[in-house]
């Protein structure tokens, strides 16, 4: 056990360790936790390697490509989150080091033993983003000490590729813009940001060209597709601030908040400016977005390590330590929380909201199983992505959505070509009991059946001859217009989308009479 008193504590010697430590238990939750539905999504992504992806640029995509060359082992499709997860630990100490070798151990000890970095080992598209926001600010804190050109241009690299990971990225560069407006230093240092901003065009490049081939599939999503579900509530504020104590831990906050006079120092020394900038401007960004959305916790993590940077500067050595034990008793408590959850028998899902979810991660081989009698006489598919992906992992064949689907993770839109499956027999996968009316007019004949697995029932949707013409015009129509109705300020060199299943017509948005 660690001696934290004044005396004994020796914070630097406790890195190395605390580093293993950290990465052995994310390495053991990373062999032990299922597959998720959107791990598995994002690993078609992987499958089918490209410069871009329905909703979001390529990054994970290809983080994921390249782990397939070695595995497709659920740990080792991971090992990049759970790796740069860690590296951010010990890039914390590296970074704040020439300043203050102590403060930046407690630094790198803090974030390493948080709950942030042990979450960090489910592959999502902020893998790519958390490394390479770390990455740019790590070369712009270089470059604003050197001076040096080459500086500045590994930091917009490292920020085209984190353009390349998520749009969140945006938020980092609003942060960097603001820092060179309102910094004298970075101001005068005006032609480093230029090399900055060269070094970052051609990632922005690529995937604006991408995009501009691809339906604008990723500004679709992310500006306009993705927002059904927005509008004014309180409990989305609320819960971001619930969020926000959660991460950063109550007892972080509340010592903050106590010496919130240090804020004002800390943002006027030049050292702190850039790292303050890059936490607050898109925390406060978020802030104002969770009047309308609900902030996935996921989303800040990207912007977080900049916190620690601040915080052993904030407080002094006696809180750090205060923190550090308490830190220890937090993460503890998710580890065993964790270990309690995957020990669980499949029967403690049975009365729960999540059974069909739990069965469908933990026994989806049991579950292809009963599906086997009709694999190779039907096309599997289910009418949602999270199901479809997770069985196509399992299967080790392309299972396809039919229907309309949601918004969210439409690639399968690129993946299948439903031309190719007139006259073919389906079978739809579903959770809930099915309606004629949504599968009926879309085959010569149907059946209907279900599975028995455990405690619950999957049911069977059994389509014989699938009739395309009737399928374009009842379902592709209807997401071509709710999903594909491009911009007229947006131009189109390419719609796999039209051009595939209605070439006469386009992708814009129907005028008004």
């Amino acid at each position: 056990m660690m001696n934290l008193t004044p005396a004994n504590f020796n914070v630097r010697k406790w890195l190395l360790p605390a580093f293993f430590i950290t990465l052995a238990i994310k390495l053991v939750l990373a062999a032990s936790i299922p597959f998720s539905g959107d791990e598995a999504y994002f690993l078609i992504w992987g499958q089918h390697p490209d410069f871009g992806f329905y909703d979001h640029p390529p990054m994970v995509g290809w983080l994921l490509w390249l782990m397939l060359r070695l595995s497709d082992a659920e740990w080792v499709l991971r090992l990049p989150v759970v790796l740069f997860t860690n590296f951010i630990g010990y890039g914390l100490y590296r970074l704040l080091r020439d300043w203050d070798a102590e403060k930046a151990a407690w630094a790198a000890l803090l974030f390493l033993v948080s709950p942030i970095n042990l979450m960090g080992v489910l592959i999502t598209t902020d893998a790519g983003l958390i490394l390479f926001s770390f990455l740019c600010v790590w070369w712009l804190s270089r470059a604003m000490q050197s001076g040096l050109t080459k500086h500045f241009v590994w930091a917009g690299l490292a920020f085209g590729f984190a353009c390349l990971s998520k749009y969140f990225a945006a938020l980092l560069g609003i942060a960097i813009l603001l820092y060179w407006a309102t910094t004298p230093q970075a101001r005068a240092k005006s032609r480093g940001f230029v090399w900055f901003c060269a070094a970052t065009l051609p990632a922005i490049a690529l995937n604006a060209y991408w995009n501009y081939g691809h339906c604008w599939a990723n500004i679709m999503f992310n500006v306009y597709n993705r927002h059904e579900n927005a509008g004014f509530a309180w409990h989305k504020p609320i819960y971001y601030l619930a969020m926000q104590l959660y991460l950063l831990t109550p007892l972080a906050a509340w010592f903050l908040f106590k010496q919130r006079q240090r804020a004002t120092a800390l943002l006027t020394e030049q050292r702190f400016r850039l790292f303050a900038w890059v936490f607050a401007v898109p925390m406060l960004i978020f802030a104002l977005i969770s009047f309308e959305k609900v902030i996935g916790w996921h989303w800040v993590l990207s912007f977080y390590p900049f916190m620690f940077a601040l915080l052993v500067w904030w407080l002094d050595l006696d809180k750090l330590r205060k923190i550090l034990r308490f830190m220890l008793v937090y993460t503890g408590l998710h580890v065993l929380a964790f270990a309690v959850i995957l020990s669980l028998p499949i029967s403690a899902w049975q009365h729960t909201p999540y059974a069909k979810g739990a069965l469908l991660m933990l026994k989806p081989n049991e579950l292809l199983e009963q599906l086997a009698p009709y694999r190779g006489k039907y096309v599997l598919a289910s009418e949602g992505y999270s199901m479809a992906a997770i069985l196509t992992y399992h299967a080790g064949e392309n299972v396809i959505v039919f229907g309309e689907g949601s918004s969210h993770a439409r690639h399968d839109d690129i993946v299948t070509d439903f031309r190719q499956l007139q006259g073919r027999n389906i079978l739809v996968l579903l959770k809930d009991p099915p309606e004629f009316d949504k599968y009926g007019p879309y085959f010569k004949s149907i059946e209907f059946g279900e599975i028995n697995l455990y405690f619950t029932k999957f049911y069977l949707v059994l389509g014989s001859g699938l009739n395309y013409e009737a399928y374009r015009e009842g379902v592709l129509r209807r997401v071509k217009e709710q999903y594909y109705a491009i911009p007229s300020y947006l131009p189109v060199g390419g719609c796999y989308f039209c051009e595939r299943y209605f070439p006469q017509e386009g992708c814009r948005p129907k005028r008004a009479p």
